[in-house]
């Protein structure tokens, strides 16, 4: 005897009719507009890929979305038990742009037809999970015959939509496999990985904005399913994810710019508590409660340091008045730097141009800024982002600007006076357009007339910066001349994990975090071995995690561990699992729980349903 469901099937197939109240509406609905679209259900689906050209210019289009995609794929490869299943990344056209298959599945017909480039779209390939999620803009599931095609009935699909901060579609991550009973479990674990994505979207947005974190249950604030909303300096709303909508059911965040328009109280004070790592509770004018805490991101902390970049437009460069000082914070203990930092300061009192050499975050500028303050604090210093200017930008900006005496022989007020000196700082000469070259040239034939033996008033500091790999390359091209000018004396900066004060950085950024917090000589190890930490901006966003997510007190290697191992993009099993499919299975459930509750055992123990001793034994190596 057929099912309701199985005459619906075939009323479509036969005639393009079918009973509506026979399959989920979302179905019925998907049915209906692929008949509109004049789609054949005993046909077979058109198989349209775009160019190669288009597919490199969306994938480039998408570049950030799909790094951060691309972990959350692997994961999910992981986690879907047994083998025959695809997943993919689509882009808001529904072109597929990234994809893992296992060899089962790459042979199958459907396998062979989901490929980098093809595209999903409803209208095309008719009912499938990623069209009807792409059409309705929530998470989607369509099992064997619940598809148009009928050639796709063995098929089981899943889907979840991507949004960026802004609220709009722009991917999506798909599930596809043979094996139907596993459906649900994966269409949850599909909906994580989006939100995932969504979620660090979301913090790479809003670096420079305050990021609050809230759930009504308080153990829930270090999982991805928390709220989050973001807000400027003065309390004014720039932006939320889907989570804050749900949970703010009945408020309007499109017409409530305002921190007190949402929440009860004054968002200064809160957020002087929330900023000192305080979990507080808050109230909407709906009387609902939530626990909230600040969402740590990488943004650069206006009280680090008073150098700032910007873009070209206005200006290219910063001009920090001789007031002013940034010395704080600043440990040279290690012999190799201490003795190269002493020989550049000579170089330089003897008018040599110094290029501070070194890999990513090694503290480039801050050792230009040190030098700047040994040699003469009170003048001027000048600090050009060459990875930024053009040539109007060179000509107007910062050339115009240095003229002795405006037309009346006084000092025009947005001029700066060459006959005082200073310090000029080309920031990653590495990377100055070719064409800029010869402009900057005339600049340094103003600022390099040197007229006495030794540094004195009226004299000029020239420093510049580059990444030491990159300017092998550079200096063989256009800009050698200018980089041999440049290269006076070469000072090189060791990498963060070969100083020998890595224990007193390490013990001094953390006391400037949280004064509360220590770390142990483990710890410090910990740290300098963790594979995550490349440099310093590494390691002050790793102080910050451990300052907000552990409790007061000596924080010791294993602490360093749970916490910093979760934000792992790759997780790998245990050494006691590995090689032991089963047991991997386990430890990498478990580890992904680890990482989505934060590095919190007891929670995870609660989410997984086992004792904390088993999931304490795989959160270490």
């Amino acid at each position: 005897m057929q099912t309701a469901f199985e005459k619906a099937r075939k009323g479509l197939e036969l005639n393009g009719k079918f009973a509506y109240g026979a399959m989920p509406s979302s179905i019925a609905d998907s049915w209906k507009r692929c008949i509109r679209h004049g789609l054949d259900p005993i046909s077979k689906p058109e198989e349209c890929v775009v160019s190669h050209t288009d597919l490199q210019q969306r994938r480039n289009k998408l570049d950030l979305v799909m790094r951060l995609a691309r972990p959350e794929l692997e994961l999910l490869s992981a986690q879907i038990a047994g083998p025959n299943f695809l997943l993919a990344f689509a882009d808001s056209d529904g072109v597929i742009l990234d994809r893992i298959v296992d060899n089962e599945f790459s042979q199958s017909n459907c396998g062979k037809s989901i490929i980098p480039g093809s595209i999903w779209s409803e209208e095309i390939r008719g009912t499938n999970a990623l069209g009807l999620a792409l059409h309705s803009g929530v998470p989607c599931n369509v099992t064997g015959p619940e598809h148009f095609f009928s050639n796709e009935g063995r098929v089981s699909c899943l889907s979840a939509p991507i949004f960026d901060s802004g609220g709009e579609l722009i991917g999506l991550i798909d599930a596809s496999s043979e094996v139907t009973v596993r459906q649900y479990h994966t269409l949850a674990l599909v909906n994580l990985a989006a939100q995932n994505v969504e979620n660090r979207l979301f913090v790479d947005d809003h670096r420079g904005h305050h990021i609050i974190q809230f759930h009504p249950r308080q153990e829930y604030l270090h999982t991805q399913n928390v709220a989050m909303i973001a807000f400027n300096q003065d309390g004014a709303i720039t932006g939320a994810n889907r989570r804050t909508s749900e949970l703010l059911t009945g408020l309007k965040l499109t017409s409530t710019p305002k921190f007190e328009d949402v929440f009860m109280g004054q968002f200064r004070s809160l957020i002087g508590r929330i900023c000192r790592g305080e979990v507080v509770q808050i109230k909407d004018w709906l009387h609902s409660g939530y626990f909230a805490r600040l969402r740590l991101t990488h943004s650069v902390k206006a009280s680090l340091s008073k150098t700032q970049f910007f873009l070209p437009a206005d200006p290219i460069y910063h001009l920090r008045q001789a007031t002013e000082s940034s010395t704080s914070g600043r440990i040279f203990k290690d012999e190799a730097l201490r003795h190269n930092l002493r020989l550049g300061k000579k170089s330089a009192q003897q008018g040599l141009p110094v290029m501070i050499l070194g890999e990513k975050g090694t503290g480039k500028n801050t050792i230009a800024e040190e030098m700047h303050e040994q040699l003469h604090a009170s003048q001027h210093f000048i600090m050009v982002d060459c990875s930024t200017v053009d040539e109007t930008s060179v000509e107007s900006q910062l050339i115009a600007q240095m003229k002795s005496k405006s037309e009346s022989g006084e000092l025009a007020p947005d001029k700066i006076d060459l006959n005082k000196g200073g310090t000029l700082y080309l920031d990653r000469i590495d990377q100055l357009p070719p064409d800029i070259a010869p402009m900057l040239n005339t600049l340094l034939n103003r600022v390099m007339q040197r007229r006495n033996p030794l540094l004195g008033d009226g004299e000029w500091v020239i420093l510049s910066s580059a990444h030491t790999d990159e300017i092998k390359t550079a200096s063989k091209g256009p800009l050698g001349p200018l980089i041999k000018r440049l290269s006076g004396f070469s000072l090189f900066l060791p990498k963060l994990n070969h100083r020998s004060d890595f224990q007193h950085v390490c013990n001094a950024m953390l006391r400037s975090i949280s004064p509360q917090h220590a770390l142990s000589n483990c710890a410090i190890d910990a740290l300098r071995k963790s594979s995550s930490i490349d440099n310093l901006s590494d390691l002050d966003w790793s102080s910050r995690t451990l300052a907000s997510q552990h409790h007061e007190g000596i924080i010791r290697a294993e602490g360093v561990t749970r916490i910093l191992g979760h934000h792992e993009f790759d997780i790998v099993a245990c050494p006691r699992c590995t090689g032991q499919m089963a047991k991997e299975v386990q430890c990498l459930e478990i580890r992904k729980m680890i990482r989505e509750c934060t590095g919190n055992v007891a929670l995870a123990a609660r989410q997984l349903g086992v004792a904390r001793n088993t999931v304490y034994a795989h959160s270490i190596d």
